[in-house]
């Protein structure tokens, strides 16, 4: 990480600010973005060498804006080297009862955020000698529990995608690479949306007794700098990825009878 620029979104709490503060105690400068300016300040103050940072006001779901905000990355330090693609949204609503706006926001926050900030990017990072698009997606990539409908089915399309960009990109300097927590203990469920696109306003008890952000954000790293192409970091959830693939039929039995209804 030293002496390489990191853009991170959804940078002002949670795993993102996790991610800064370990990138940053290695030595690189971080460009942190979120919706929150004076929090991603609070948490720039709070890094060693804060002025070789940047704080980048962004709403990821406002895609007019990246071109800018890419700008402004290369005015300030020249390159970018690694994007951060990590800003996303959770949910606590059945299929049946969630409003279509409330899921085509979620769309836009966990998929077409991170698609668009990959486009005004890519073509720079594949000038860079070691060029690094990382995409923060979840267990839940892989397999999907009750009530999580939308927010599971946004992280499968960026698996997809990830996957497939990785593959096109096999003959160029970047590396493409998807980090996928089980419960990271974050406010991701106080901030999940209800059917009508509130907020859950509330913590899971998963989420209160699991894994701290900044364990998570050591684990992370320390893939991220070894160029893994997928992790899966977390508890004992991390398990239902080998269950999905291997036993699909016994984890089609359990969700529905092991999963809370929170």
């Amino acid at each position: 990480m030293t002496g390489r620029v990191v853009w991170i979104t959804g940078a002002s709490s949670g795993i993102g600010e996790a991610l800064v503060r370990e990138c940053a105690a290695k030595g690189a400068s971080v460009v942190l973005s979120a919706r929150r300016t004076e929090r991603l300040e609070d948490v720039t103050s709070g890094l060693p060498n804060p002025d070789t940072h940047l704080v980048l006001p962004l709403d990821v779901t406002a895609t007019h804006t990246h071109a800018a905000a890419f700008a402004r990355i290369l005015d300030r330090y020249g390159h970018l080297d690694t994007l951060v693609c990590n800003a996303g949204v959770g949910q606590r609503a059945s299929v049946r009862e969630t409003d279509l706006e409330a899921e085509r926001h979620i769309m836009e926050v966990n998929f077409f955020g991170a698609l668009s900030l990959i486009r005004e990017t890519i073509e720079h990072l594949v000038t860079r000698p070691a060029g690094h698009i990382v995409g923060v997606s979840s267990v839940m990539g892989k397999l999907a529990t009750p009530r999580r409908a939308t927010y599971a089915a946004s992280k499968h399309a960026m698996n997809g995608y990830f996957d497939a960009l990785r593959a096109e990109l096999y003959d160029t300097p970047v590396d493409v690479s998807l980090l996928c927590p089980g419960y990271i203990r974050t406010e991701i469920s106080v901030q999940a949306l209800l059917p009508d696109g509130s907020r859950h306003g509330a913590m899971d008890a998963q989420h209160e007794n699991a894994m701290l952000p900044d364990i998570f954000a050591r684990h992370a790293v320390r893939a991220m700098e070894r160029r893994r192409p997928e992790v899966y970091i977390g508890g004992r959830e991390t398990w239902g990825v080998p269950l999905q693939r291997f036993l699909p039929g016994l984890v089609r039995w359990l969700l529905p009878r092991v999963i809370t209804r929170e």
